[in-house]
């Protein structure tokens, strides 16, 4: 984890010291020809923009999404909570009685249908 905290801070000062000398080498203020209404802005905030909007392009739909999921998982844990404290919520961590399947199913409401007597002997 430190090692890419180390990287990052390298990364952001070479993108800091290339701002610096992109500033340095264009010193004229820049009209955008799609917006010509906006005043002349000097190429470095042009640049720093566009990499501000790109990033937030790139991290608001992953933000919101991840809000969404929390959310769900908050929503969830709550309901677990609730049934617990009202006794219904058995845990997941009891094994569960083995289901033996019978020759023939049985309705819980009606008898068990009787078997013949040559399927038994053979």
């Amino acid at each position: 984890m430190k090692a890419l905290r180390i990287v990052q801070l390298v990364v952001l000062v070479l993108l800091a010291l290339y701002l610096v000398a992109f500033n340095n080498l264009n010193p004229d203020p820049l009209t955008l020809p799609l917006l010509p209404m906006v005043i002349p802005l000097p190429p470095v905030l042009i640049l720093v923009a566009a990499l501000v909007g790109g990033w937030l392009v790139g991290w608001l739909p992953a933000r919101i999404q991840l809000w969404r999921r929390n959310r769900e998982v908050r929503r969830l844990r709550d309901q677990v909570e609730e049934l617990d404290s009202h006794g219904r919520f058995t845990g997941y961590d009891r094994p569960q009685a083995p289901v033996i399947p019978d020759r023939y199913p049985v309705i819980p409401d009606r008898e068990a249908p009787e078997q013949d007597e040559e399927a038994e002997t053979s």
